[in-house]
């Protein structure tokens, strides 16, 4: 999917009704799986959600709501957090948003009750430091912030925290069921509304151009559908920037110099909008934007942005390759709004990108060691990753960061029309108590090439599949039922459909063929990505040694990076210049024409080496096709 290495998405095709067995029963009626039916078993995101819930087992509530307390008036003997939520910085609070947010999930998923009552404890502390105020107020920060921000006067982005603690609160309430979780919620809502809405709608947008209000529209119109309480829904309303979305309705990209993961939130907040209130208008604005990052914007990982904005006109990546770019909470919120528009329109596209973007966009930007995220990912070639620390850092990508590995339960499976969407390949199980049925799904991807589903069930059912045949497999895929091959497949980029009565233990097997392909940069075609199956590959480049403090930054721009090779091959014939010398291992070896010999593994397992990405491309290079940016054509 995603721009540049979209292969050829062909329309939903199916195979029904496949290999019935004699005994007969109904299509069970199965619901929406939640994320404590759902136990993620083992491979590279088990791995990084432990390390993950480890990181948020070791924070301290206390901390975190340090600043809090200091508002509302109460002793505190907590130190304050580093980075972002030192007390000099405006945006502290954000991170207690995030943690709630993982939290609650990775308890969900865990049953980790040493989370649980963290979430608990945040909870009752974020409502008494509300009631001491006595206003519904709540935050890290003084309101003379929004004086400031509605006088349009310099401060950073008070709707954006604020934003995050709303987040956090109604997580809470989601995910453990907690109501004082929501009410708090509530009152803050109701003392912004009567904040802002006398404000007047001129003014308040004159407000919105001038600081970063985060996912405040998603929010509130979560909270509307969960409370009925009709002050979020005029709040929501009111957290309309008509300088983002006018243009986008009259399919006019405008997007050069928006602050990327400003924008972003918006447009998941107006997908959200389009499913509570049906307006088309805003399902359309939704469906542009994808579109449009996905064919103009997006890089090969799924990632978009450079220095936290668009700078070029629409397909001129050429000029955003830099080393603060692709800022990983813009991968989140996409990864969100695709979920979105998929639930819409259930297109295997959707889903491709997802795939693309959580391996090589958020699996990718976890050091493999600590499970610390990034902030910048570089798109240059000849630098470096760069993490967070667990406890000086908090920028906006660690919150994000804490909540990318107890999210990816969400995108394995879905419910549309009472079949089952298998979307996401993961090792997991997916139970529902009630109708006696476990499916466990084991696969060796993302650097294999085996899948399988498992049925186990107390007795015959009747089950309606649909499992993803994602586009980076060629076709000769295969597909067996039991023991029996299935002679006709739908194609690459399309889903499986199986409606059968299953017996305990029968199984679903795909032995999918990923193979190289390689991905221009549009435009200027003078850079090019290499990725094999699902995978985006990085060229190890001559390594330095790099002072551990630079280790520790937004990202890799002190210095300058190590030279990147310019590539020369006939595009006639790709794969010849790319070996694989143990074919158990995705290490690729590529010899070009001029000489030059580079060694490219999966960008996620880069550590500590120099990276390429996008290596640059000799002018003179055959290439026949150097239109045509979609790695379908090239691999076979």
């Amino acid at each position: 999917m995603q721009p540049f290495y979209r292969i050829f998405c062909l329309s939903l095709i199916g195979v029904g009704l496949l290999g019935c067995v004699d005994q007969k029963s109904d299509f069970v009626t199965l619901t929406q799986p939640k994320i404590d039916q759902i136990r993620i078993t083992g491979g590279p995101w088990q791995e990084a959600m432990e390390q993950d819930r480890a990181w948020l087992l070791s924070l301290d509530p206390d901390r975190l709501l340090h600043h809090f307390r200091k508002v509302a008036g109460f002793d505190t003997t907590a130190r304050e957090y580093g980075g972002w939520e030192m007390e000099w910085r405006e945006l502290r609070g954000h991170s207690i948003g995030h943690y709630l947010s993982a939290a609650a999930r990775m308890q969900k998923l865990t049953g980790d009750t040493v989370l649980l009552e963290k979430c608990r404890y945040i909870i009752r502390e974020l409502a008494r430091c509300q009631a001491a105020l006595g206003t519904g107020y709540v935050s890290a920060f003084p309101d003379e912030y929004l004086n400031r921000v509605e006088t349009l006067k310099p401060v950073w982005a008070p709707y954006y925290t604020l934003h995050k603690i709303l987040a956090g609160l109604t997580d809470g309430y989601i995910y453990l069921d907690d109501t004082s979780s929501l009410q708090t919620a509530l009152n803050l809502t109701h003392y912004l509304y009567k904040r802002i809405i006398p404000l007047g709608r001129e003014h308040f947008q004159k407000v919105l151009e001038s600081t970063e209000e985060g996912g405040m529209k998603d929010v509130l119109w979560e909270l509307y559908t969960l409370s009925g309480d009709t002050t979020c829904r005029a709040l929501a309303r009111a957290f309309h920037q008509d300088s983002y979305f006018i243009p986008m309705l009259q399919k006019e990209d405008k997007l050069a110099g928006q602050h990327s993961n400003s924008l972003i939130p918006n447009i998941v907040g107006i997908a959200r909008e389009y499913e509570v209130t049906g307006d088309v208008s805003r399902r359309q604005i939704a469906e542009w934007f994808w579109n449009q990052m996905d064919r103009q914007r997006t890089y090969v990982t799924g990632g978009t942005s450079n220095g936290e904005h668009w700078n070029s006109a629409p397909g001129h990546l050429e000029t955003e390759l830099g080393p603060a770019s692709h800022e990983t909470c813009c991968t989140y919120n996409l990864i969100k709004l695709s979920g979105h528009i998929w639930s819409w329109d259930p297109d295997v596209k959707y889903q491709d990108y997802m795939e693309r973007a959580l391996l090589n966009g958020i699996l990718a930007a976890r050091n493999c060691e600590t499970g610390m995220p990034m902030y910048y990912v570089s798109m240059a070639p000849g630098y470096y990753k760069t993490w967070s620390t667990p406890d000086s850092s908090f920028w906006c990508c660690t919150g994000t960061g804490m909540e990318n590995y107890a999210r990816i339960a969400e995108y394995l499976y879905a419910v549309n029309q009472n079949r089952l969407y298998v979307n996401q390949f993961v090792p997991s199980e997916l139970a529902y108590p009630d109708l006696g049925l476990t499916l466990i799904q084991q696969t060796s991807l993302p650097k294999g090439n085996e899948f399988s589903l498992t049925v186990r069930c107390d007795k015959p059912v009747g089950l309606q599949f649909a499992i993803r045949i994602p586009a980076w497999t060629g076709a000769g895929y295969q597909v067996r039922i039991n023991d029996k091959e299935l002679e006709t497949r739908p194609a690459p980029g399309s889903y499986l459909y199986v409606d059968r009565t299953w017996k305990n233990r029968d199984q679903i097997t795909i032995t999918f063929a990923p193979h190289l392909w390689y991905s221009l940069l549009p435009v200027k075609n003078d850079h090019v990505a290499i990725g094999y199956g699902p995978m985006v590959l990085a060229a190890r480049l001559d390594s330095l040694a790099i002072d551990p403090k630079l280790r520790h930054r937004y990202g890799p721009y002190d210095g300058l990076p190590v030279g990147a090779p310019v590539l020369s091959f006939s595009t006639n014939d790709f794969e010849q210049y790319i070996k694989q010398p143990d074919p158990g291992k995705p290490v690729f070896r590529m010899k070009d024409l001029i000489g030059n010999s580079i060694t490219f593994k999966p960008f996620f397992e880069i550590l500590m080496e120099q990276y390429g990405i996008y290596l640059p491309i000799a002018p003179e290079a055959t290439r026949s096709e150097a239109r045509i940016v979609d790695p379908a054509v090239h691999g076979g």
